[in-house]
């Protein structure tokens, strides 16, 4: 074993087979203990949402919290990355996002809890999805630095364009200092990619949305491996690949 970062998304990477993950989490613990190996969650859901997530599911509790698809870093104890947040919400206009949305009836928006301070989020039907260049382009005459990310047929995040989960990762690999070929991202769907731009190692989920699969095949690399298995068996089958258990 040797030292590394491993970032994970949470729902169908990290959870989503109880008995991977129990074995999962032993090794973690190992590896964090002797090592000093380093774990973060990068997950689309809030900070309440993960909370609801932890207390159904045994998750070790990690060094650093990504949530809300990247748009809000914490630490230990719950505490906000204020320059996170700062450094992210220029050219952010939330109010004009949600004035534009409202043109568009396809969208429902997800629970107040989901919609955040650079974030907005809906549900979006896969069948209405051609809406998206229009919303798009709405966004962008506006003058809203924004981006769209799509992703499992349902899921329609708009966040500040300089804060995503892969601008997260680059920002927490600098603060705990890690290169990226210790580093390892784990995904499984469309608003993972980003993580997968940033240049470190990679595994994605034998289980991933056909969004992240084709653009694996459009973007092949030697520093991204596409598991056989799933869940967290398909983690413990990247860390082995890339020598890192």
């Amino acid at each position: 074993m040797t030292q590394f970062l491993l970032v994970t998304d949470l729902d169908n990477t990290l959870v989503g087979d109880d008995r991977a993950l129990a074995i999962l989490n032993q090794r973690l613990t190992q590896c964090r203990q002797v090592n000093g190996v380093k774990l973060v969650y990068s997950t689309g859901r809030s900070l309440t949402s993960y909370q609801q997530l932890s207390s159904e599911v045994t998750l070790l509790e990690p060094d650093v919290l990504i949530t809300a698809v990247g748009t809000e870093i914490y630490y230990p104890g719950n505490i906000l990355d204020q320059s996170w947040i700062e450094q992210s919400s220029a050219g952010w206009n939330r109010d004009a996002i949600v004035a534009i949305t409202q043109q568009f009836p396809q969208l429902v928006p997800q629970p107040k809890s989901e919609q955040r301070t650079l974030k907005v989020s809906f549900l979006l039907n896969a069948e209405d999805a051609h809406i998206l260049p229009e919303l798009e382009a709405k966004i962008k005459n506006q003058g809203v630095d924004a981006q769209l990310i799509y992703s499992s047929n349902q899921d329609l995040d708009i966040l500040s364009s300089r804060a995503n989960k892969g601008n997260a990762l680059a920002y927490i690999r600098q603060v705990l200092n890690f290169e990226p070929d210790r580093t390892i991202a784990c995904g499984d769907s469309g608003n993972d990619i980003a993580l997968f731009e940033q240049k470190t190692l990679g595994v994605i989920m034998g289980n991933a949305q056909p969004e992240l699969v084709q653009w694996h095949h459009k973007n092949q690399s030697d520093d991204r491996h596409l598991a056989k298995a799933h869940c967290a068996a398909g983690i413990l089958e990247g860390l082995q690949h890339f020598g890192f258990l």
